[in-house]
């Protein structure tokens, strides 16, 4: 078996961490081996419940920090260090990518270890901590803020939207926080972002002295370029469903918890970078103090998609990534920015549906969970197969978004070669992955994820077998070992088990012969049917035809019907209306007024003539009683009309 100094190149430095269990009820399961300076070697046998005779398994790593380990004894494990140093970059060169993962099954402690807890901080915290204490001199300050900040938006190659902490802090929680120090709004060109229309004044601030301050880093810091200038820039996603989301963007009350409505990001080459894949079009934060960076991770944090299950309270739904690039300039010459970053990913636990109890929506998560961890093992499974044969065989890491993000940058781009000459190619990002484990939790999924991560593996069988099998079983494999048995053997047994052979021999031949006269039958079968088949569609068109014809017949004969209906229902309307209307013309009669004649006439003048005297009589006395010069107009008017009518013949 390989022993892990040997994969010290490997694409991964795996180092495993279990959990402290808080309940001994359970049988434990996994077993640390000791050795002089720390354990590499864990073994795992099935639980005593268990009886289907499975192999005991013992797994290799760089390295196995036992339950009673801190989390400042993981940071100086697993070469944190190492890691920021080789991101920070010396003598004026470009830093070398680094990431840092976690993998376990759910409730295992991922998240505790690169996040931390209420009462400790994680290694993300950690190293944030050391890094701005190393660089506390060599940072950009505010004065010169709004100048870097232009420099550092065109040199980034991510197309990304690009913003200084208190800007962006400013809009998320307005003026409610107090920081230390101020960028100007007007010194800081801001972009046009959709930020400002997200109704987030409901929000607390996550204020970094309510935060944890264990352990203290203090003393810990790794060396850089005093010549140099420094800006750290961060950004965070998810990967929800194979699909990537920024994290900072920002999410209205309605959008939050739908993902749906988020616009996913493209994981792509762009004009600036042709030799590496960059997630493009995310928010980028430009912190200048260990404050602001630890309030934007908790920012980020926030808008995470988490979800309790029958397994844990607190689940983590998607893959989350911290992005911290350290970019680096010359003091004096103010050159182009060159720069590493820092990924740190805490993976979603693998987990079962049925102890999950999940069910809908979460369940469909749990399954793009699962497939994404399945095709990481299939690639970590493919790194450490080409390491220990020296095979160059290529590793599947486009099939998701997931191992599309961890491994497309660990290798060299066919790309790099027509870049520009002036451009050196990058190196592979280093990795370290800490895979955490529950000595007292679920046999399977904590195997399974063992045995794809593990640097080396091997597999011991718990019971001795029979001097039959062990000749029939032929040359065994290289990873399983099983015992010497053929000095104890003798010429009985050996000659038994010749017998046995040729006896199955035998039996294997009849079979043979049996399975072809099958396989024969089979085909023949299958020919038949087929025909029958064939014999079945053309069966059913011809029923159809004939039903279609029929149909066609019964419309045809009741349109035919309805028609006469229809004509002898009208011929019968008109023949009523016909005798209406003689009904009505025999009622109806013409009446003429008679002649009244030439002395009707004059009567009835006489008689208008009587009614309109009458009338103007009526008239004259009012008008008398009224006025007395009105009275003796009328009355000359009327001798006048007298005089006149005794005048006249």
């Amino acid at each position: 078996m390989d022993s892990p100094s040997k994969t010290s190149t490997s694409l991964f430095e795996v180092y495993l961490r279990l959990r402290p269990s808080v309940s001994s009820v359970a049988d434990r399961f996994l077993d640390v081996e000791a050795e002089e300076d720390f354990p590499r070697h864990i073994t795992i046998k099935p639980p005593l419940t268990d009886h289907r005779k499975r192999a005991v398994e013992r797994f290799a790593f760089t390295r196995v920090f036992e339950e009673d380990a801190a989390q400042l004894d993981l940071f100086e494990g697993v070469g944190a260090l190492p890691l920021i140093q080789g991101v920070v970059g010396a003598d004026g060169r470009e830093g070398r990518d680094g990431l840092l993962a976690t993998l376990g099954v759910t409730g295992s402690g991922k998240s505790h270890t690169i996040l931390g807890s209420k009462s400790q901080r994680g290694l993300t915290q950690m190293m944030l901590d050391v890094l701005f204490q190393s660089i506390a001199d060599n940072i950009v300050s505010y004065s010169s803020a709004a100048f870097a900040y232009d420099s550092l938006a065109r040199s980034d190659v991510s197309e990304a939207h690009m913003l200084p902490a208190s800007t962006f802090l400013d809009q998320l929680y307005g003026d409610s926080h107090s920081m230390r120090g101020s960028c100007s709004r007007a010194q800081t060109p801001m972009p046009e972002t959709s930020f400002m229309s997200v109704a987030t004044s409901k929000q607390k601030i996550p204020r970094p002295s309510c935060l944890p301050q264990a352990p203290d880093m203090t003393g810990f810091e790794v060396p850089i370029d005093s010549r140099s200038e420094y800006a750290v820039v961060i950004s965070m996603y998810e990967v929800y469903n194979d699909r990537i989301y920024d994290l900072l963007a920002g999410t209205t009350p309605s959008m939050k918890h739908n993902a749906q409505r988020r616009r996913p990001l493209l994981f792509k080459s762009t004009e600036l970078s042709p030799d590496r894949k960059v997630v493009a079009g995310l928010k980028k934060i430009v912190c200048f103090s260990l404050e602001e960076a630890v309030m934007v991770l908790e920012t980020g944090l926030t808008e995470r998609r988490v979800a309790g299950t029958g397994s844990n309270a607190v689940s983590s739904r998607s893959h989350g990534f911290f992005c911290l690039e350290i970019k680096k300039r010359d003091r004096v010459t103010k050159d182009s920015w060159k720069s590493g970053a820092l990924t740190v990913v805490d993976l979603a636990g693998s987990e079962r549906a049925r102890q999950a109890k999940t069910a809908g929506a979460t369940l469909a998560e749990a399954g793009k969970i699962n497939e994404s961890l399945m095709y990481l093992g299939q690639c970590m499974q493919m790194q450490s197969d080409n390491q220990d044969s020296n095979k160059s065989n290529i590793v599947p890491f486009r099939q998701c978004k997931l191992t599309e993000l961890l491994f497309s940058n660990s290798y060299p781009s066919s790309s790099a070669a027509s870049f520009n000459h002036h451009h050196a190619h990058r190196q592979p990002q280093k990795a370290i992955m800490i895979v955490t484990a529950d000595p007292l939790g679920d046999f399977n999924a904590t195997s399974q994820i063992l045995r794809y991560s593990a640097l080396a593996r091997e597999v011991t069988v718990p019971r001795i077998p029979s001097t039959t099998s062990t000749i029939l079983a032929g040359p065994t494999s290289t990873r399983v070992e099983y015992p010497d048995l053929t000095g104890s053997a003798n010429a009985a047994e050996l000659e038994a088990a010749q017998r046995e052979i040729q006896r199955l021999t035998e039996e294997v031949d009849v079979l043979t012969l049996m399975l072809a006269e099958e396989k024969t039958r089979r085909e023949e079968v299958e020919d038949s049917w087929r025909a029958s088949e064939e014999r079945l569609v053309s069966m059913e068109q011809d029923i159809r035809d004939e039903c279609f014809e029929e149909m066609d017949a019964r419309l045809e004969a009741e349109r035919r019907r309805w028609k006469s209906a229809w004509d002898e229902e009208a011929d019968k309307n008109d023949e009523r209306m016909d005798r209406k209307l003689e009904i009505l013309a025999k009622g109806i009669r013409i009446y003429e007024d008679p002649d009244p004649g030439l002395e009707g006439r004059v009567c009835e003048l006489e008689s208008e003539n009587e009614a309109l005297r009458r009338k103007i009589d009526m008239l004259e006395r009012e008008a008398q009683l009224k006025s007395p010069s009105k009275k003796q107009r009328i009355l000359k008017a009327k001798k006048w009309e007298a005089e006149a009518g005794l005048k006249s013949p």
